[in-house]
């Protein structure tokens, strides 16, 4: 994410960690008994069951998140954020302070990679993002989701080779 004006080492720096142990977090939510797991394995579930399974995820994740000492004005926006990355299969698998913030997302399939580039290009991520930058910072930056080219397709390309359907 690139912010205009810069949000100053600070600020990054505090955003960077808070993504990092809120990620933490959440992975550990990750059990084969969870109702994490059990919503992404639940694709024979019907949409009100779905739907309930949703809330009950965001629940979880907003307890663990208070649980693991996330500052309570942080936990709804952090929550949003990996609600819907982990309806779609996706994890936060590292966070890195660079030029601007730096989050990678882990995508194991090429279904997963798909759901990653519908949020990005309906703007639903970077949506969800902002509204958690904006809980650290007092003025209105403009925050730009940045995904290298070079690096979906890449990945695109692994997925598709791991999977059998070599590109051609």
């Amino acid at each position: 994410m690139n912010f205009t004006p810069p949000l100053g080492l600070q600020s990054e720096e505090q955003v960077s960690e808070t993504f990092r142990q809120a990620g933490i977090i959440v992975s550990r939510m990750e059990t084969p008994q969870s109702m994490v797991t059990a919503l992404l394995r639940g694709q024979n579930s019907s949409s009100l069951e779905q739907a309930y399974a949703y809330e009950e995820l965001k629940r979880d994740i907003s307890t663990a998140l208070a649980d693991g000492g996330i500052p309570s004005g942080m936990i709804y926006n952090l929550t949003m954020v990996f609600a819907d990355l982990l309806i779609k299969g996706i994890v936060l698998g590292h966070v890195e302070r660079g030029s601007s913030i730096i989050l990678y997302l882990k995508c194991g399939t090429i279904e997963i990679l798909l759901n990653l580039k519908e949020m990005i290009l309906s703007g639903l991520l970077l949506r969800l993002l902002s509204d958690v930058i904006k809980q650290f910072i007092r003025s209105q930056p403009r925050i730009q989701l940045v995904v290298k080219e070079e690096d979906y397709n890449l990945t695109l390309t692994y997925l598709n080779i791991v999977a059998g359907n070599a590109l051609v």
